[in-house]
């Protein structure tokens, strides 16, 4: 690939590959093509981060792309002892706390088929399970206080230390809105559940 002179950090058997840190490096010392690899690679889970957090695909999209819009901004002020991914993902939480804020109260609206479960995959892909649609649909109906936690934790497996870093909030903080989110998504799905046990 033209422009990458470096050494390579790794290899397997689809070919050279490279870790976040190099490309990072390399991006910072103006490779478009690095900064073009680390999109490649994020992005879907940027994505679905977005969707999780926003519930609404337009949103979504805007929101990732501009995710990556100041990542490439800040690149020189990345951290290179930590990992790329959590201090992406704290960006993308950061886009998505603003949107909403700039949204007001989040209407609350039924969300189609079609948008209940947003994750890019490969065309093979079979697409959610019915119960990864239910609990996206029952996350969608938290308040944001809790969502956002439940989003970061269970979707992206951030910890509860890159969940607080990520929202702004204390370990502590992040721990009981954790918690109370699982409990209100318990009772969301159950509900749910019991609902359509009459209804067949």
């Amino acid at each position: 690939m033209p422009g990458f002179d470096a050494p390579r950090s790794e290899s397997s058997e689809d070919g050279p590959t490279f870790g976040d840190r190099h490309l990072v490096a390399l991006a910072c010392g103006g490779s478009s093509e690095a900064f073009d690899l680390l999109i490649e690679r994020h992005l879907p889970s940027i994505q679905r981060l977005c969707w999780s957090m926003l519930c609404d695909r337009s949103d979504a999209e805007d929101a990732a792309q501009e995710t990556f819009v100041r990542a490439y901004r800040c690149l020189n002020r990345y951290d290179a002892e930590r990992a790329f991914a959590p201090w992406l993902r704290g960006i993308a939480s950061k886009v998505c706390l603003q949107t909403l804020r700039k949204r007001g109260r989040r209407a609350n609206r039924e969300l189609s088929l079609e948008d209940s479960f947003y994750e890019p995959a490969a065309p093979e892909d079979e697409g959610p399970s019915q119960r990864a649609i239910e609990a996206v649909r029952a996350l969608s109906q938290l308040k944001d206080t809790y969502r956002l936690p439940l989003a970061l934790f269970y979707l992206e497996d951030a910890s509860v230390a890159e969940v607080a870093d990520a929202l702004g909030i204390s370990q502590g903080a992040a721990r009981v809105r954790l918690h109370r989110g699982r409990e209100q998504l318990r009772e969301i799905l159950m509900s749910e559940r019991e609902v359509s046990d009459v209804q067949a």
